[in-house]
């Protein structure tokens, strides 16, 4: 827990479910060599006439669900469903190259929860080379009547164009997560957002976002955009995993929250929504959910903002 920011604490707490510590993306410091035998798909040497026992030659499928599913749940889905078809069909537009920026500083967060054996889904992004901005509820779900405190790890997939294919920068893996004190003990809905951070400085290599706090008539005058990662594209038909871009309006702010309408999709919790500004992105606000129609998103005010800014400055 930070002295000087006492309305946080991190995820090393004594109530943490901890994992282990894995970092697949950093290279191997010994035993590597070009000429190396070839490796098949399910992890074994492949050599002619290699067969492996039957229990092992299934390749298990773990489901993946929206993180949003634990904390927001049924009225998540029950408010989408009532949305009026022109807020629902607001238009959704695949990223093409996730490797070009900004696209690239966006993560798909994939989390693990415990007693739970499916994969969740949020998104992240950059702020600086150790720290990816997402929600509260992404690090710490609060499921009524179910589990409530830290997910065991997350791993961050930066760029990542659908789930079986590319990893352009890789990914790393975390057990260190920080977010309001005041989200851990109440729930209380303005203060969901969190970091994840990492201990290898990938932010340096994908870039990342700035963020600002902005005047209200400003944020209503801006065009607001939203890139993440939902569970499904928006008609069905695109792989799992592929990032989803979207423009348009907000609709009001007050001082805790901007709303807006840009079609967003569960998977998308943790986005942010930014502003442009000369051909630069800077953040308003973090998306979490949907409220009477509108999507929703934690406000980046002062207090808000120099949280942000002290993550950016942690080093790994």
């Amino acid at each position: 827990m930070s002295a000087s920011i006492p309305s946080h604490e991190t995820s090393s707490s004594r109530d943490k479910v901890t994992g282990p510590k894995l970092f697949l993306s950093t290279p191997p410091l010994f035993g590597r060599d070009d000429r190396r035998q070839p490796v098949d798909a399910r992890g074994f040497e492949a050599l002619e006439g290699v067969q492996l026992p039957a229990a092992l030659q299934a390749t298990p499928q773990q489901r993946i669900r929206a993180i949003s599913e634990l904390t927001y749940g049924e009225s998540e889905l029950a408010t989408r469903a009532a949305l009026p078809e022109a807020l629902s069909a607001v238009a959704k537009t695949p990223v093409p190259d996730t490797t070009l920026y900004p696209w690239r500083a966006n993560a798909a967060l994939l989390i693990t929860v415990p007693g739970q054996s499916d994969l969740f889904l949020a998104t992240g992004w950059f702020i600086g080379p150790y720290a990816v901005i997402t929600a509260a509820h992404a690090v710490y779900p609060r499921q009524p009547g179910g589990y409530t405190g830290w997910v065991s790890r997350v791993e961050v997939v930066p760029g990542l164009d659908g789930f079986g294919g590319a990893r352009p920068f890789g990914e790393v893996f975390s057990d260190n997560f920080e977010c309001p004190t005041a989200w851990q003990q109440s729930g209380d809905r303005a203060q969901d957002y969190a970091v994840v951070l990492l201990n290898q400085g990938l932010g340096s290599t994908v870039g990342t976002y700035g963020y600002s706090t902005f005047s209200t008539n400003d944020i209503l005058s801006a065009v607001a955009n939203l890139s993440g990662y939902p569970i499904a594209s928006p008609d069905g038909t695109e792989p799992q995993g592929r990032q989803w871009y979207g423009a348009g309006g907000v609709i009001n702010v007050d001082s805790s929250f901007v709303f807006y309408q840009l079609g967003t999709l569960i998977g998308d919790s943790g986005s942010s929504l930014y502003r442009n500004i000369g051909g630069q992105p800077y953040a308003m606000a973090i998306h979490t959910s949907i409220v009477g129609g509108n999507n929703r998103g934690v406000r980046i005010t002062a207090p808000v903002y120099a949280n942000l800014q002290r993550w950016a400055s942690i080093r790994g």
